[in-house]
């Protein structure tokens, strides 16, 4: 959906903060020593850099390579999400290595860059994922303060709970109490409820899909079945991690903020394995400034950057660094490894119905009213997210296609292995840039528990220099097999009676995919990522040779660095990655706090 040409018509009616003491280079934090140096003001970093500047006595730097990001509309427009990623200034821009089960395809693959992160540029999509996920990597680390048990407090801190703007009554469409109520990050259902979502959770009932069940929250630990689904979203503004960096937080004389600077490398001791600070850069060739930290560097940029800085710095697999001339500070095989992502087919429909955002561009009555309503009390179409329902499955046991219990990466029996995003109008990824003249639905088809992993590697010894990206993208025979079952699926939950009179004709390649064959040339062809890295660094348990981190999140093997980001994650979540980040930046807050004060 196109509809970037409101932003010139919205003036001044979205929320913004002051920048208070922060800098937008390096050289009046150049050679200060900090107790914390928190890299990256994404979703983890802004969290941690907020939660930790709570404790007078700590002195916090917070360091993003990007800008602010405030005022930006494309950014702070829900519905301009589609829009504001990729191929633009606020976002990293990378391209992921040329994957031959994708026909040979090298695909977009941004990262949100400058306030916010990646929650400035995603589709505001709200999961926690299943409890069997977090009670898995409580098992897996040994640490039971993973479990879901414990990190739904975690989750609630985060939240707040907002009804509609538009006065939609959503009562019986989710539990009262499951999302937390005074959190930072505000969570909603849409703000608009176009016919398209009573329409698709009116499935739940029809004969013959006893199946397709409604469930009353996806948030509840047990999302499988059919729902609404909850955006970061709050007052048809994006809630993203920016909002932790509120006028006061950034007043606050022991946090320091610097914008547009890189860190390029961390610093370490003259003797042994700790950190000692980092180092800042403001373009490739410019100075390089020191700044030192006495208690910890944090580093939350991200499953990609993450790992890049920690190999750049010296921190991995002893041959590859040895390749690129970087000198080994500490050898550990699995940095950068363990790669997930998810994996998706955007299906699209049309549809007998002129209320979808299409008509944004499409009708300038349309566009006319719904900026009016949104100007009036940010209400309307274009206050909503682009998804306002989720069907979360599982797939048969199938050992032709190599998906056995054995393979099978989901956490357990309530853990979904795909799932179906659903949003009215015609959303483009990566080649899908020309769209169709009319009205749509997108019925996205996602793999959530993929069997591929792949890796982050570096090119060169440089963080100007983009890394070797691989996710492995349907590498698998299981992972071809479970994305041919979300195809399926969407397209059965589309024949439903439910949509009878409101679903056209499936658009484009999605029309012939009615055998395996043409559904695997189509998956072949169309295929993308949804954005969700993760596991590149990944927990494992302390005293082992497993993963990157310990349950604490601090680096094995290395003294005074702590990762804190998606990339932590032994298993990808089942579930979009936003929300659990989240999580895991409140829980790295506590951890921090409780050693240090």
């Amino acid at each position: 959906m196109r509809v970037s040409t409101l932003s010139l018509a919205l003036i001044g009616s979205l929320a913004s903060f002051a920048n208070g003491a922060v800098y937008f280079d390096p050289t009046s934090v150049a050679n200060k020593t900090y107790d914390f140096i928190v890299v990256g003001a994404g979703t983890a970093g802004a969290t941690i850099a907020s939660r930790l500047s709570e404790i007078s006595g700590f002195k916090v730097l917070l360091v993003e390579a990007g800008n602010t990001n405030v005022g930006n509309q494309l950014i702070e427009l829900p519905i301009e999400a589609s829009v504001a990623s990729p191929l633009k200034p606020w976002n990293w821009n990378y391209t992921l290595k040329a994957n031959p089960y994708l026909g040979g395809r090298s695909l977009l693959y941004p990262r949100g860059l400058g306030g916010g992160g990646s929650s400035s540029v995603n589709y505001c999509i709200w999961t926690r994922g299943p409890k069997d996920d977090w009670d898995r990597l409580a098992r897996i680390s040994g640490d039971q303060g993973w479990s879901w048990k414990s990190i739904v407090p975690y989750f609630k801190k985060a939240e707040g709970w907002t009804l509609p703007t538009g006065g939609e009554d959503i009562s019986g469409d989710y539990t009262p109490g499951i999302i937390g109520a005074s959190g930072p990050i505000k969570i909603s259902l849409p703000n608009y409820m176009p016919k398209a979502y009573p329409i698709t959770i009116n499935v739940t009932k029809d004969p013959g899909y006893s199946s397709v069940k409604f469930n009353h929250d996806l948030n509840s630990g047990k999302p499988l079945g059919l729902g609404y689904l909850p955006s970061s979203v709050g007052g048809g503004v994006r809630s993203s991690s920016y909002n932790y960096l509120s006028n006061s937080v950034q007043a606050r004389p022991n946090l320091d903020i610097v914008w547009t600077t890189h860190v390029t490398k961390l610093n370490f001791a003259e003797s042994g394995v700790a950190v000692t600070g980092v180092t800042l850069q403001t373009s490739r060739n410019g100075t390089l400034y020191r700044v030192n930290a006495k208690k910890e560097v944090i580093v939350s940029a991200g499953a990609v950057a993450s790992p890049q800085l920690l190999l750049v710095s010296g921190i991995g697999p002893a041959a590859q660094l040895k390749s690129k001339g970087i000198p080994v500070k500490h050898q550990n095989p699995n940095v950068g490894a363990n790669f997930q992502d998810h994996p998706w087919t955007i299906n699209k429909y049309q549809v007998n119905s002129i209320d979808t955002p299409d008509s944004l561009t499409l009708n300038t009555t349309f566009f006319n009213q719904q900026l009016a309503l949104y100007q009036a009390n940010h209400s309307g179409w274009l206050a909503n997210g682009l998804a306002g329902a989720m069907f979360f499955g599982r797939a048969p046991y199938s050992s032709a296609n190599g998906f056995t219990s054995k393979t099978d990466t989901s956490s357990g029996s309530d853990a979904p292995q795909y799932e179906i995003i659903y949003g009215p109008g015609f959303l483009r990824v990566n080649e899908d840039l020309i769209q169709g003249f009319g009205n749509y639905i997108t019925m996205g088809s996602v793999l959530l528990a993929p069997t591929a992993r792949g890796s982050i590697t570096l090119a060169t010894s440089s963080m100007w220099d983009q890394p070797i990206i691989d996710p492995a993208f349907l590498s698998t025979k299981a992972d071809r097999y479970l994305m041919d079952v979300g195809i399926k699926q969407t397209k059965f939950i589309a024949a439903a009676p439910s949509y009878k009179g409101y679903l056209g004709a499936p658009y484009g390649a999605f029309a012939n995919t009615s055998t395996a064959k043409a559904r695997l040339t189509y998956m072949e062809s169309w295929t993308a990522p949804i954005w969700h890295p993760a596991g590149t660094l990944a927990i494992g348990a302390k005293g082992t040779s497993s993963g990157v981190v310990n349950p604490d999140l601090t680096v094995k093997g290395v003294s005074g660095l702590r990762v804190a980001d998606a990339s932590v994650f032994t298993y990808i979540p089942n579930a979009h990655t936003q929300a659990p980040v989240y999580a895991v930046a409140e829980r790295a807050a506590d951890l921090i706090k409780a050693k240090w004060k």
